[in-house]
């Protein structure tokens, strides 16, 4: 969906109670590089995930979170009752190490965090606590990492613009 003041987002056409998968993404193709719009499944892994899931825009207080599918995408799951016509949202750190994608972020959440930085810089504060991450958070940082050691570059000429999160 379009939608005059956001963009692209996408929107539930149904009811989902907590714990429902919302929307399934599947590998569209595996990146060389990070992008704007990829997401990160590994320590060096990026993919473009299939419509709409590509279309989920973040929230600072989002309504779904991610887990690791079979497929080698994620699979955004209710993490509260969503009715419908609710805007689908999800927190780009729970996926990105450090993310690009999000320069200010809009979202208008009550607890909105302004900037979006990446994992490497929320997960150490106590406040939160996402109870969906990319499953590869969950191991080690290597210190070689090409992902680890690009995402501290500047994002390369000829790159998509960063997106405005609602």
């Amino acid at each position: 969906m379009v939608d005059p003041d956001k963009g692209r987002c996408v929107v539930s056409t149904s009811e989902f109670a907590i714990g429902q998968t919302v929307v399934v993404g599947d590998v569209e193709r595996i990146v060389p590089t990070r992008t704007t719009h990829s997401f990160q499944v590994g320590w060096d892994s990026h993919v473009d995930l299939t419509t709409p899931a590509r279309d989920i825009n973040h929230s600072c207080d989002p309504n779904t979170g991610i887990r690791d599918n079979d497929r080698g995408g994620f699979d955004f799951i209710a993490l509260r009752e969503i009715g419908p016509d609710e805007e689908i949202t999800w927190d780009y750190e729970t996926s990105e190490y450090v993310s690009i994608a999000v320069s200010r972020c809009l979202c208008g959440a009550t607890g909105c965090r302004s900037v979006i930085r990446g994992y490497r810089y929320r997960s150490a504060d106590p406040s939160w606590q996402p109870s969906h991450l990319a499953g590869y958070l969950s191991e080690p940082a290597p210190e070689s990492s090409d992902s680890v050691l690009a995402a501290l570059q500047p994002v390369e000429a000829g790159a998509q613009a960063p997106r405005q999160g609602r």
